[in-house]
């Protein structure tokens, strides 16, 4: 979701770049408070994203499928027969997975100051690495 909010400011309102995110688990869920408030010192108001699940019909309308980490990697070809790039590798250049906070912090949600110090660390390398996506992004069309 971050990705998404970042490329989208990013590119600007003025972009013909469709921009949407989607997670492979259909589960409902609230963006913790450290991530909206980090958003929020960002410019971006997430009051009403909506998660969404990926899907067949999101998948036929991409163009480009990003993934964060491996096993999303693995996933999405499992599941849909399409190979998608690491977000690192077209940020920079390196194929580098961004493992979710429970890899990293298993207890993450009794331990928010580790929590939200490892999340505001990918955030910072997804907004700093948005020139390089771009670039990338742009260079695979």
């Amino acid at each position: 979701m971050t990705a998404e909010y970042a490329l989208r400011q990013t590119l600007g309102s003025h972009s013909n770049v469709h921009v949407q995110s989607a997670g492979l688990i259909d589960a409902p869920h609230d963006i913790v408070s450290f991530v909206s408030d980090y958003l929020l010192r960002r410019g971006i108001d997430t009051a009403t994203h909506w998660p969404r699940k990926l899907s067949a019909g999101i998948m036929a309308s991409a163009t480009l499928i990003v993934a964060m980490d491996f096993e999303h990697q693995r996933e999405v070809h499992s599941q849909y027969g399409v190979k998608s790039i690491l977000f690192n590798e077209l940020a920079y250049g390196k194929a580098l997975p961004m493992p979710d906070v429970d890899e990293v912090v298993p207890d993450w949600r009794n331990n928010e100051a580790e929590a939200s110090r490892y999340c505001e660390s990918v955030m910072d390398g997804i907004f700093d690495g948005m020139p390089g996506f771009i670039e990338r992004m742009s260079a695979s069309f």
